[in-house]
């Protein structure tokens, strides 16, 4: 998946799902099974989905793409709330298609990459800020969810973290 800036509070995705296999009647060939692709845009503190659009370039079976459609009911969901429930109402089970939707989950992902560019935009993910703590404490500040134990490398009693608190402000530039 990448992530670029859109606008104030704006930001635009575009992800890629291709899987394949070799052996069987494939003349010694590798055989694409699916590749399906999205892009969009959401906005908002909430990152609130604006736009989507759902593309199918090979699949195993002349059905798969009619799921399309489907997507559009989650135009106006947010990421950052209820995003998993939304997609599993949407297309869970035969409503859907495994890998489209899988990939819809994977776009919870993209709050992940916000915060990088929100908080890289106040402090450059660099060596140097990382190691004396300035881009940690910025991240801090630009999503204090992040001091909740939320993974192994942010646990609170893990090397990233000690010392922090959330909402500290980063130190100045040397």
């Amino acid at each position: 998946m990448q992530v670029t800036p859109a606008g104030p509070g704006q930001f635009r995705f575009s992800a890629r799902l291709t899987d394949s296999a070799e052996g069987g009647d494939f003349s010694g060939e590798t055989a694409t099974i699916h590749d399906f692709a999205l892009d969009g845009e959401v906005e908002g503190p909430d990152l609130t989905l604006v736009s989507l659009q759902v593309r199918a370039y090979s699949h195993p079976y002349a059905e798969c793409p009619f799921v399309i459609p489907a997507t559009r009911a989650l135009l106006g969901k947010s990421l950052m709330m209820a995003w998993r429930r939304s997609v599993l109402d949407e297309l869970g089970g035969s409503r859907g298609c495994t890998h489209v939707t899988t990939m819809l989950l994977g776009l919870g992902e993209l709050a992940t990459m916000v915060f990088f560019l929100r908080i890289n935009e106040q402090v450059p993910y660099t060596p140097a800020a990382r190691a004396d703590g300035r881009w940690i404490r910025e991240a801090l500040t630009v999503a204090p969810s992040l001091a909740g134990d939320v993974c192994y490398g942010l646990r609170q009693d893990g090397a990233a973290m000690s010392g922090l608190e959330p909402g500290e402000p980063a130190a100045a530039e040397p």
